[in-house]
């Protein structure tokens, strides 16, 4: 067990380190957030009584399309350098491959997020509290490996910047409804927090393990 788990942290860190000597994708997406919020709060009439309403859309909607170019890129240097077969014609699992590659892409969100989340608290006063942030990171777990598992599928496909999202956002749809309501109620609105936790907790579970079970034909092929 031990052995998959140091192979997934070391295709984990040399995707960070890719990222952290290029510095191409993490400033990108912050800025996108940012603009998309200021789009955002001039494009709707905010006051302190719609605020909590409108600022849970306008976040999963910032981190769905974050995700997207994120988890797009997963494979981008395993295209362009051809260094995907030479890691499979390794002894690594093909999960562990992929696992790494899924957690890489998660910790580059999550990056994302620690700007979306103080800069959404700036632009509508919503509050930045830890069930608000522990509600968007178990999200961010399961939106990864769907995505990379998805990145991975279309990585050779010509029209892949069309597939990825047709093909993503409908089984991103159980994490935005559960996640959703999870920000909603941590923002103030009335609900139950912790059976939208669980659900988010479930779906982690479930697709965790079946993008696990797929990766081996997916990277295969």
């Amino acid at each position: 067990m031990i052995r998959p788990v140091t192979i997934a942290l070391a295709v984990a860190r040399k995707d960070l380190t890719s990222e952290w000597r290029t510095r191409e994708l993490v400033p990108a997406l912050g800025q996108f957030v940012v603009l998309a919020l200021v789009i955002a709060n001039f494009g709707f009439q905010i006051d302190s009584h719609n605020a909590a309403a409108i600022a849970p859309g306008v976040l999963w909607l910032a981190l769905v399309f974050a995700g997207l170019v994120a988890f797009g890129r997963a494979f981008t240097a395993e295209r362009e350098q051809a260094s995907l077969e030479a890691m499979l014609l390794t002894p690594a699992p093909a999960a562990a491959i992929f696992a790494g590659k899924a957690m890489a892409a998660a910790m580059l969100l999550v990056l994302c997020e620690a700007v979306l989340l103080p800069a959404l608290t700036l632009f509508f006063g919503t509050p930045l509290s830890v069930p608000l942030v522990a509600a968007v990171l178990l999200a961010t777990v399961g939106m990864a490996a769907l995505g990379c598992l998805f990145a991975a599928l279309v990585a050779q496909v010509r029209a892949r910047e069309l597939l990825l999202p047709l093909l993503t956002l409908p089984l991103w749809i159980p994490f935005i409804v559960a996640g959703g309501q999870a920000v909603q109620v941590a923002m103030g609105a009335s609900g139950g927090y912790n059976q939208a936790l669980g659900l988010l907790i479930d779906f982690d579970i479930l697709f965790v393990v079946l993008t696990s079970l797929a990766a081996r034909f997916v990277l295969d092929d």
